[in-house]
């Protein structure tokens, strides 16, 4: 007798709830899914702390008739397909008709629903894949389901679980995120009882990211609105660079409004901020992609979280552009009140706590430098100048650094990009150096590297890159690049990896040519410096996004002082 077998299919399901129920908040993100493909306006979420989790999702959509209840948990059933060319022209958020049977195989799940055309109700439970009998209960139109015990017959699945606080931010996180891909649904989120977070639905999105965000952030939000002649559309909100966080929850890409994780095009929108943006910190954007249906591929993944895109790189470059015009739209420098206030970045004091009320943010164009007066300096590290909108604190080395990185950037694009040493550097490399420059050579050549190969692991720099003709030395030049293009982040451009690493060095040269702090400068210097600033093409940080200015305006100090004017 053969020893090939057909999988029994609650066994055969369990295997697919591997890859689409990876943790409890996968099963609320499916289900929420499911809810707005159903035409729901308003869905309830409700979490309970129970031993393996208790989760219902209830909507008041479209309903499942009592007939399909049996079909809806069976793999590869959906009332979305027909026929294979449906995948073409898909804008359901489900399609495959798996998440149902693969949450039903690892759970014990109890599914009721209600279509307008029935005057009843009709309930089913399903116990980790054993489908129980149909039966009527009274209930709203829509579809309520609730899961309990995931994972529980899985030990090494239960095991991998996160803290419960841990599994939770994640579950939050998925239905904030659904939330703000349809502003016209109300979505509410309950813990244990307690109200987590709640949307109006009104169709609004500013007014869905001040729900969830509060209004100090939804206040400064920067709308993108961007069109392209291949039918392209780029929409959404984004916050100022000075805006940003310890890692990416405050980012979320939507794809035909479907949310899905693509590293490319989210590292076209990071890299748009990242001329602003400090260190190991990260941007708030929520952007819609509007796409013909003909162009992109939702059948990537099994929990369609990855698509594939026809025409990636042009969408990468539109991102890129798209953000690039809104930050530019906006250069207000953060008033006192947000310098001071800006939570958790390495470059600000964590001992101010003046409660400044916020201030509207004011267009800041150069001028604004041209207008600044110097006064003094301010423990040899801030110039403390008198500008149109008040009292202005320059960080001299924030700002000088902003001049430089310009000024290495220029030379870098000028025509001539290389100049020869008057002696060859030799450097020995180690393997892994090596072999990124063996990857890299032409693109270091094109950039200005003169590069020969003596032997071994050992190379001779006959020639660097203009910008960095005038170092003090030029040891160790080449190998640091080589590191930047071996790091992690040059990973995330995959398509240009070396224009990066000349970037990230145009700033590290810079910081490293900038004055200061604890550097006194004369009046005559605070006046160069701020001189300088009027003729930089973004005045408003250094490259590493640091503030190169706040203000503290007449009215913040009025405020102070308890004047009513």
């Amino acid at each position: 007798m053969g020893s090939i077998r057909r999988l029994d299919p609650i066994v055969a399901n369990q295997i697919a709830a591997g890859e689409v129920v990876e943790r409890p908040a996968s099963v609320i993100k499916e289900l929420i899914e499911n809810s707005l493909d159903a035409q729901a306006t308003q869905i309830v979420v409700e979490v309970r702390d129970d031993e393996g989790w208790t989760l219902e999702v209830r909507d008041n959509g479209q309903g499942i008739d009592a007939e399909d209840l049996p079909l809806a948990v069976e793999r590869h059933s959906t009332s979305k397909l027909t026929q294979l060319s449906d995948l073409e022209t898909a804008s359901t958020l489900g399609f495959r008709g798996e998440a149902l049977a693969a949450i039903a195989s690892v759970s014990r799940m109890a599914i009721a629903s209600r279509p307008l055309s029935d005057s009843i109700g009709h309930r089913m439970t399903v116990d980790f894949g054993v489908t129980g009998a149909v039966q009527p209960c009274p209930m709203n139109v829509g579809t309520r389901v609730q899961v309990q015990a995931v994972f529980s017959r899985q030990p090494a699945r239960l095991k991998a679980l996160r803290t419960p606080a841990a599994e939770f931010g994640t579950m939050q996180h998925v239905v904030q995120t659904l939330a703000i891909s349809r502003a016209d649904v109300q979505f509410l989120l309950t813990r244990n009882g307690r109200t987590i977070l709640e949307t109006p639905g009104r169709g609004d999105h500013r007014a869905t990211l001040l729900a969830l965000f509060g209004r100090e952030l939804s206040a400064e939000l920067l709308p993108v609105d961007y069109h392209t002649e291949r039918h392209v559309t780029v929409s959404g909100f984004i916050a100022p660079a000075h805006r940003h966080r310890a890692n990416r929850l405050g980012e979320a890409l939507y794809i035909n409004s479907r949310w899905v994780t693509n590293w490319l095009l989210r590292a076209a929108v990071e890299e748009a901020f990242r001329p602003n943006l400090p260190e190991r910190r990260y941007p708030y954007f929520w952007i819609w992609l509007d796409v013909p249906l003909s162009d992109v591929d939702p059948n990537a993944h099994p929990t369609k979280a990855e698509v594939r895109l026809v025409k990636e790189q042009f969408l990468r470059a539109t991102l890129h552009r798209a953000v690039s015009d809104a930050l530019m739209n906006t250069s207000a420098p953060p008033t006192w009140e947000t310098a001071m206030h800006e939570k958790s970045t390495p470059y600000q004091s964590q001992q101010v706590d003046w409660d400044f009320s916020h201030t509207p943010e004011r267009p800041v164009v150069r001028r604004q430098y041209q207008e600044l007066v110097p006064l003094a300096q301010w423990r040899a590290k801030y110039i403390v100048a008198q500008g149109p909108e008040g009292l202005c604190l320059i960080d001299q080395h924030a700002a000088h650094e902003r001049i430089y990185y310009e000024r290495f950037r220029r030379m870098g694009q000028a025509v001539s990009t290389s100049q020869a040493l008057l002696i060859a550097l030799p450097e020995t490399l180690s393997g892994t150096e090596w072999a990124v420059w063996a990857a890299h050579q032409a693109d270091l050549a094109a950039w200005g590297f003169d590069v020969q190969a003596l032997g071994g692991t050992t190379v001779a720099v006959r020639a660097v890159p203009t910008a960095f003709h005038d170092l003090q030395s030029h040891q160790g030049l080449l190998r640091t690049v080589l590191q930047l293009l071996d790091s992690p982040e040059a990973a995330l451009h995959p398509g240009h990896p070396v224009s990066w690493a000349e970037e990230s060095f145009y700033a590290m040269a810079a910081c490293k040519a900038a004055i200061k702090a604890n550097r006194p400068l004369s009046m005559m210097e605070m006046q160069d410096l701020l001189d300088e600033m009027t003729r930089a093409e973004d005045p408003r940080a250094c490259p590493h996004g640091r503030p190169t200015m706040v203000v503290l305006t007449l009215e913040e100090v009025d405020r102070r002082f308890g004047r009513r004017n």
